[in-house]
C-alpha cells in the first residue's frame, strides 16, 4: 500500500514538475516584467566597467583629464543627429529591433575597447574612432526605445512604485558591480572585466524576444526635430533636460577619476567605496517611490534638486576620504530624492503625450545629450587650468534648471493620452 501511494506521489510529481518550470519561464513574464529584466541584466554588465570606463580612458591617454574630456565631447556630439536617424527607423524595423542593434554595439564598443586595452599600438586612431561611433549608435539605438516601452507597459498610479523597485533592484547590483570590477582589475586586468560586461551583455537580449511588437511613428522630420527643442511647446522639457544632462556628465565622467586619484590609484578601493554609497541609499529608494505614488512629485523634486546641488558644492571643497564619504553620502540622498520623482515625472508625462509618445521620448534624449556636450566644453579649461572641483561646483549651479521640467505641459499641443 505504501509503495502505491509512493509510486502515486512519484507520478503525480512527475507531472507536476513540467508545470512548476513552465509557469515560472521566462516567457509567463509580463512585457514590463521582460523589458525591466532586460535593463538589469545588462545594468549588471555595465555595473562591473562603468565606474572604472572613465578611469580606463583617462589612464589610455596618459593621465590627462583634457583628453578623457575631449573624448566625450566627440562621443556625445555623434548622438544628436544619429537619435533623430534612429527614431526615424522606429516605424521601420520596430522598436524591439532597434534596442537589440543597440545592445549589439553595446558589446562592440566594449570589444573595441578590449582592443586598445591588449594591443594599444594596433591602428589606436581606427579603433578609437569605431569605438566612439559603436557607442554613439548604442545609445541612440537603445534608450528612447526603452523609455518609450516602459512608459506603455508601467502603469498608472502605480510608476512610482514600479521605478522604485526597478531602481532598488539596480541598487542591489550597483553594490555587488563595482566591487566585482575592481577585484577582477587588480587581479586579471581590464581584460578581464571587459570580457564579463560583453558576455553578460550580449545575455540581456534574451528577455528582449518576449516583447510585444510596439508599432510607433515618428511623425517630425531631421531639422524639425531640432527646431522643436526650443519651440515654446517644449522649451520649459529641453532646458530641464539639458541641465540634467550637464549635471549627469561630471557625475558619470569625472567624479569616478576624483575617486581614482582620492584613492591613489587603487581600483578596488574605488568599487568598494562605490558599494558602500549605493549600500546607504537602497531602502531609502524604494521608499521613495512608494511615497511617491501618493505625495506631490513636484515639491519633492525641487526639494531634493535642492539638496543634490548643496551635495555637489559639499563635493568640490571636501579631500580626505572620510570628507568624501561623508559628502556622497548626503549627495546619494539628494540624488534620490530628485531622480526618482523626475523620472516617475517623465513617465507620466510621456504618457500624457500619447500619440506623440516616440517625440517627446526622443527630443528628451537630444536634449540630454546637448546639455553634456555643452557642460563639458564648459568644464575643459575649468578643470585643466584649475581642479576637477570646478566642475562639481558648475554642476551644482545647472542642477537648478532641473525644477523647469515641473512647469512644462503637454495639453495644449499634445492631445491624445495614452
Amino acid at each position: 500500500m505504501r509503495s502505491a501511494l509512493t509510486f502515486g506521489k512519484r507520478a503525480s510529481m512527475r507531472h507536476l514538475l513540467p508545470q512548476i518550470a513552465d509557469r515560472f519561464h521566462i516567457h509567463h513574464l509580463s512585457a514590463l516584467s521582460s523589458l525591466s529584466t532586460n535593463r538589469l541584466i545588462g545594468f549588471t554588465g555595465g555595473s562591473i566597467i562603468g565606474m572604472f570606463l572613465p578611469i580606463f580612458i583617462y589612464e589610455y591617454f596618459d593621465l590627462s583629464i583634457g583628453l578623457l574630456i575631449l573624448w566625450h565631447i566627440v562621443a556625445y556630439g555623434l548622438r544628436p543627429p544619429l537619435l533623430i536617424g534612429a527614431a526615424k527607423l522606429f516605424e521601420r524595423i520596430g522598436l524591439v529591433t532597434n534596442m537589440v542593434i543597440g545592445t549589439l554595439c553595446w558589446a562592440l564598443f566594449y570589444v573595441l575597447t578590449l582592443v586598445l586595452q591588449i594591443a594599444p599600438s594596433f591602428y589606436p586612431l581606427m579603433i578609437l574612432g569605431a569605438a566612439l561611433l559603436a557607442q554613439a549608435v548604442f545609445c541612440s539605438t537603445y534608450w528612447a526605445p526603452f523609455h518609450v516601452d516602459f512608459t506603455r507597459f508601467s502603469q498608472k498610479g502605480r510608476r512610482g512604485r514600479e521605478v522604485g523597485i526597478l531602481y532598488a533592484a539596480k541598487d542591489v547590483i550597483a553594490m555587488v558591480g563595482p566591487i566585482i570590477g575592481g577585484a577582477l582589475i587588480l587581479r586579471m586586468g581590464y581584460e578581464a572585466v571587459f570580457v564579463v560586461a560583453i558576455l553578460i551583455i550580449l545575455l540581456s537580449m534574451i528577455p528582449l524576444i518576449y516583447l510585444p511588437r510596439v508599432n510607433v511613428t515618428y511623425e517630425f522630420g531631421f531639422f524639425e526635430s531640432f527646431k522643436k527643442l526650443f519651440h515654446r511647446d517644449y522649451r520649459y522639457m529641453t532646458l530641464a533636460m539639458m541641465a540634467h544632462g550637464a549635471e549627469n556628465i561630471v557625475a558619470a565622467v569625472l567624479w569616478p577619476v576624483f575617486l581614482f586619484t582620492v584613492f591613489s590609484g587603487q581600483h578596488l578601493d574605488v568599487g568598494l567605496f562605490a558599494a558602500a554609497i549605493v549600500l546607504v541609499s537602497v531602502t531609502l529608494r524604494l521608499g521613495v517611490g512608494v511615497w511617491l505614488d501618493a505625495h506631490t512629485r513636484k515639491k519633492i523634486l525641487r526639494f531634493g534638486v535642492n539638496l543634490y546641488a548643496i551635495g555637489w558644492l559639499v563635493k568640490a571643497f571636501v579631500t580626505s576620504i572620510t570628507g568624501v564619504f561623508a559628502a556622497a553620502t548626503f549627495h546619494s540622498f539628494g540624488s534620490i530624492m530628485m531622480q526618482t520623482p523626475l523620472d516617475v515625472m517623465t513617465y507620466e508625462k510621456a504618457a500624457d503625450a500619447g500619440h506623440y509618445l516616440d517625440e517627446f521620448t526622443t527630443l528628451r534624449e537630444v536634449a540630454l545629450t546637448i546639455g553634456r556636450v555643452l557642460m563639458l566644453l564648459a568644464v575643459l579649461p575649468l578643470v585643466t587650468s584649475f581642479s576637477i572641483s570646478t566642475a562639481f561646483i558648475a554642476a551644482a549651479v545647472v542642477s537648478f534648471g532641473i525644477t523647469l521640467f515641473t512647469k512644462y505641459q503637454f495639453k495644449d499641443v499634445l492631445p491624445n493620452a495614452i
